[in-house]
């Protein structure tokens, strides 16, 4: 079971581990913390959204919507712990987040993602995403989608 959430200060230590531990069996590089280190600024403050899911009391998912245009969001930090994935809890915080998304008045969502995270990329395809693009970031080969909101 998943309890979805909105962030709260006291959630911060748990989501820096939880996206150090993603990103390191992912094999993957982050893109640097400085978002992470003030969320209610960076997103929640700004038009946007950031969502933690917690299980039996610990932190073991997150993800986050940011403001780009009044009609544009970006899904950013999509995360679940290594030992919890495959269970459906992205899933779960995707969905919240665009529902979140719609609340808020966005028509589109768009997010990257590395090519070698072939899970994400099922998990955005599976729920709607296109492909629009490829390019590098940050040093990493990723891959651009988008999704129009109902």
């Amino acid at each position: 079971m998943l309890e979805v959430r909105r962030f709260a200060l006291g959630d911060a230590r748990a989501v820096l581990a939880l996206g150090d531990a993603a990103m390191s069996a992912a094999g993957a590089r982050g893109r640097g913390d400085e978002d992470v280190d003030s969320i209610v600024a960076a997103y929640l403050e700004d038009g946007g959204e950031f969502l933690v899911g917690i299980s039996d009391g610990r932190l073991i998912a997150m993800g986050a919507l940011r403001h780009v245009t009044d009609a544009v969001a970006e899904i950013n930090r999509m995360r679940v712990h290594p030992g919890f994935q495959r269970r459906g809890f992205g899933r779960l915080v995707l969905a919240d987040l665009e529902h979140r998304a719609s609340q808020l008045g966005y028509r589109r969502l768009r997010l990257d993602t590395p090519v070698v995270s072939t899970a994400a990329q099922r998990l955005f395809e599976s729920a709607g995403y296109r492909e629009v693009g490829r390019g590098q970031l940050a040093g990493a080969e990723v891959i651009y989608f988008e999704k129009e909101l109902a």
